[in-house]
């Protein structure tokens, strides 16, 4: 795979990520405005996204104090991530991918705790969460396959 595939691969799975974590921060908005609201992620009573995202684990990652600046919804963290990965994806450099593999692997971190959350915590299955895990590992994926090029170039 070239240079500039990889990079088109980061950028069309980061593209995918914001579009994903934004359609999280519409159901979280709206499931807080309508009470009993129904979203399309809504599979059944134990698949269903708009109860996770307006649980207390959908803002600060269900960490911080509800007085904190850092209680706002986990989905906007993930805006910030993939608008920052996009941004540095734009660099061909070995320490710039360096700083994107560890954000990337901070936000794997991030999926472990939240699937843990969702699996044992609220027993409950949310397909717009766990396609951000996806989106986060194929981000990973392609940064190490970058990484590997960049580090031959330099070698050559």
């Amino acid at each position: 795979m070239k240079e500039a595939n990889v990079n088109r691969a980061i950028i069309f799975a980061g593209l995918v990520g914001i579009l994903v974590s934004t359609y999280a921060m519409y159901v979280e908005l709206v499931a807080d405005l309508k009470p009993g609201y129904k979203a399309m992620c809504d599979i059944s009573e134990h698949a269903s996204c708009s109860k996770v995202l307006t649980s207390k684990y959908a803002k600060g990652l269900g960490l911080v104090s509800q007085d904190s600046l850092f209680k706002v919804p986990n989905c906007v963290y993930g805006i910030i991530f993939y608008c920052i990965i996009i941004f540095l994806s734009t660099f061909n450099q070995i320490f710039v991918v360096r700083l994107q593999l560890c954000l990337s692997a901070l936000s794997l971190l991030t999926c472990v705790y939240l699937a843990y959350l969702l699996i044992f915590v609220l027993r409950d299955f949310c397909i717009v969460c766990v396609s951000t895990y996806f989106i986060n590992a194929a981000i990973a994926f392609f940064l190490n396959k970058k990484h590997a090029l960049l580090c031959a170039k330099k070698r050559n």
